[in-house]
């Protein structure tokens, strides 16, 4: 396969996992107030607080600082790479938050609530296995553990997991700890689709670039 065609497919796979993320946020996490640490459960309590900012803007405020740090202490070449999804995956959000956004009749209800942890979790999963394995950054937290790991040689999961551990107390804090068990089901099964989706592509990717 060319570089071309190579490059095009990875385009079209990271744009593809973005936007299947953006759904799960738009149509699930979202409209059940739900916090599933990272960035995005920061931007969905920014939002949830305060109604004037909208996820997708609350995103991109909070990826701004630590993107320009990132691109200090890791380097040019990291920021290049990086901006390409800061500035995608808050599009999409905003994209699907205003043109595909389903009506739910009781968000309320136990039943929503069940499905917006399991079906939001798994698309988010998917979104951003699939953007990190054709390449991709998904920003936040991400970052945050990159730059850690860089200064002080932190393993990236880890710092990963304290991250969403500090969003989701100061997300129970705010939303009430009622939330804590929906978070911690939401976190663990991302993480779940995650690394499930990211072995699959891997091996997409082996087989289809190989024959292409």
């Amino acid at each position: 396969m060319s570089k071309r065609k190579k490059h095009l497919t990875e385009f079209l796979f990271i744009n593809l996992g973005f936007f299947i993320a953006a759904m799960g946020i738009t149509n699930f996490l979202g409209p059940a107030k739900f916090t599933a640490g990272g960035f995005t459960g920061l931007a969905i309590l920014i939002n949830t607080l305060f109604s004037n900012f909208s996820i997708a803007q609350a995103m991109l405020l909070l990826n701004i600082p630590v993107f320009i740090l990132g691109a200090i202490i890791i380097g040019k070449k990291y920021a290049l790479t990086t901006t390409y999804a800061l500035i995608l995956f808050p599009f999409y959000e905003w994209f699907t938050h205003s043109f595909l956004r389903f009506v739910h009749p009781a968000t309320d209800g136990l039943a929503f609530k069940f499905i917006a942890v399991v079906a939001g979790a798994i698309c988010i999963g998917i979104g951003i296995g699939l953007a990190v394995a054709f390449g991709s950054n998904t920003g936040g937290t991400v970052i945050v553990a990159q730059i850690f790991n860089r200064l002080f040689n932190f393993p990236v999961g880890n710092v990963m997991m304290v991250a969403d551990s500090i969003v989701i107390l100061i997300s129970a804090y705010f939303l009430g700890f009622d939330t804590v068990i929906y978070a911690v089901i939401c976190s663990l099964l991302i993480g779940k689709t995650v690394n499930f989706t990211i072995a699959k592509s891997k091996k997409f990717q082996e087989s289809f670039f190989s024959i292409a």
